[in-house]
C-alpha cells in the first residue's frame, strides 16, 4: 500500500481520572473555553482527515461516552497503567488494521500540527515519528538524545537522565505516529517493571531504534503543543494561552479588541471587520458577530447570530437572532426557554419556531 493511501486511526487517550484536578468530574471533561478538553484533540483529528477515532475511557466511562456522542469509537481501559497499555487496552479494538497509529492526548496539536506529522512519517517511511519541541529549561519532560550523525538513540526522562542529559533542550511532547504492523508486535514485549508500575509508549520506540527500524522527529516550533493539563492551575495556563490565540487572529482579521486581557472570546465564534470589542465581554459558543459592530463593555452572548452594525452593551444574549442595525440594552436579557434552545447548525442560526422571548429594556 502506498504512503498515501494508508489508512490513520488515532488512539485519544481519556481514561485518567485527573487526581491533581480535585474534581468528581474526569479531567478530559473539564472545560476550556467552553468545551472538554478531549474535544480539542478530537476536533484536530478530524480536521486532518483522520479515518478513525478511538477513544480510550475509563474513569466515569459513560460520562465520557454521553458527552462526546456516539460517533466515535470507544475503548474501555479499566485500569490505567499508562500509554503503552492504552494502546494495548485498543489494540484489539484495531485487530487487522493496517495503517498508521497516532497517539496522544494534549489539547493544544493543531490539525496543521498534526498533518506536518503524518506527512513526515508517510514521506520518510518511518516505522515510527514523534513529535518534539525545544524548551529551555526543558522542566520535567524527556529528553531526545541524539548521535553525532542527529539521529534518535533514546528518550530518557528527567528522573533516569544524567546531569549531562538533562542540559538537553529538546523534549518529547508525547505525539506519536506509528506503523501499526510494527508496533503492535512489539506491545506484547511491553514491561512495567519501572518506579511508576506502568506500560510506557516510549519503549516501543526505544525497542524499534534497537531493532534497527528509522525513528524519525519533528520538532514543533510552537511550545504550546506540550502542554498538559493536570491541575486547576494548568487549566487556566492553558485558558490564557488559548484565548490569547484566538484574539490574535479575531484583531488579524480587522477587529479591534480594546482590552485583549479583559475579554473571554470562544474558539468557534466568528466576528466580521470593523467590529469593536470594548471590556468585559464574553462570547461563547458558535456565536456570529456581523462586522462594524460595537459590543460590550458587559456583554455576554451565546451561541447567537449578530447582523451588522448592531450595538450591545450591558446585556445577555443566548440562542438570540438579532436583525442588523439593532441596538440591545444597556441592561437587556434575552434568550429562549430552556428547554426548546435549539441551534440551527446548517443554517447559523436559532430556530426562530422555537423561540421564547423574555427581552427587556432593548
Amino acid at each position: 500500500m502506498s504512503a498515501s493511501k494508508r489508512k490513520t486511526a488515532a488512539v485519544i487517550l481519556a481514561a485518567g481520572k485527573g487526581v491533581r484536578m480535585r474534581s468528581v468530574l474526569p479531567k478530559v471533561l473539564h472545560p476550556l473555553m467552553g468545551k472538554p478538553l478531549v474535544s480539542y484533540v478530537i476536533e484536530s483529528c478530524r480536521k486532518a482527515k483522520v479515518d478513525r477515532l478511538l477513544v480510550v475511557i475509563g474513569y466515569q466511562a459513560e460520562r465520557v461516552r454521553d458527552t462526546l456522542g456516539a460517533d466515535l469509537e470507544y475503548v474501555e481501559q479499566t485500569r490505567q497503567l499508562g500509554t503503552g497499555h492504552a494502546l494495548m487496552t485498543a489494540k484489539e479494538k484495531l485487530q487487522g488494521f493496517k495503517g498508521d497509529l497516532l497517539a496522544g492526548d494534549t489539547p493544544f496539536l493543531t490539525p496543521d500540527v498534526l498533518k506536518k506529522l503524518l506527512s513526515r512519517h508517510r514521506r520518510t517511511g518511518a516505522a515510527a515519528t514523534l513529535m518534539t519541541a525545544v524548551m529551555d529549561p526543558p522542566l520535567s519532560y524527556g529528553r531526545i538524545v541524539r548521535d553525532k550523525a542527529g539521529k534518535l538513540v533514546r528518550i530518557v526522562e528527567e528522573r533516569d537522565a544524567s546531569p549531562e542529559e538533562k542540559k538537553i533542550t529538546e523534549v518529547n511532547t508525547s505525539h506519536y505516529v506509528f506503523q501499526s504492523e510494527k508496533a503492535f508486535p512489539l506491545l506484547a514485549r511491553l514491561s512495567s517493571n519501572n518506579d511508576q508500575g506502568e506500560y510506557y509508549l516510549t519503549d516501543v520506540i526505544q525497542m524499534l531504534v534497537e531493532g534497527r527500524h528509522r525513528v524519525e522527529t519533528l520538532t514543533s516550533d510552537d511550545p504550546a503543543v506540550l502542554m498538559g493539563i493536570n491541575n486547576r492551575k494548568h487549566l487556566a495556563e492553558a485558558q490564557a494561552c488559548l484565548q490569547a490565540k484566538v484574539v490574535d487572529g479575531l484583531m488579524e482579521k480587522g477587529v479591534t479588541i480594546v482590552d485583549p486581557k479583559s475579554v473571554c472570546i470562544g474558539p468557534d465564534v466568528r466576528i466580521g471587520a470593523d467590529t469593536l470589542v470594548h471590556p468585559f465581554t464574553m462570547l461563547t459558543g458558535r456565536t456570529q458577530i456581523g462586522s462594524e459592530c460595537v459590543i460590550g463593555p458587559c456583554v455576554r452572548i451565546e451561541d447567537s447570530r449578530i447582523g451588522d452594525g448592531c450595538h450591545i452593551e450591558f446585556a445577555v444574549l443566548e440562542y438570540r437572532k438579532i436583525d442588523s442595525g439593532k441596538t440591545i440594552g444597556p441592561f437587556a436579557f434575552m434568550t429562549v426557554d430552556e428547554s426548546k434552545k435549539k441551534w440551527n447548525a446548517e443554517k447559523g442560526a436559532v430556530s426562530r419556531k422555537t423561540e421564547n422571548h423574555s427581552d427587556k429594556n432593548i
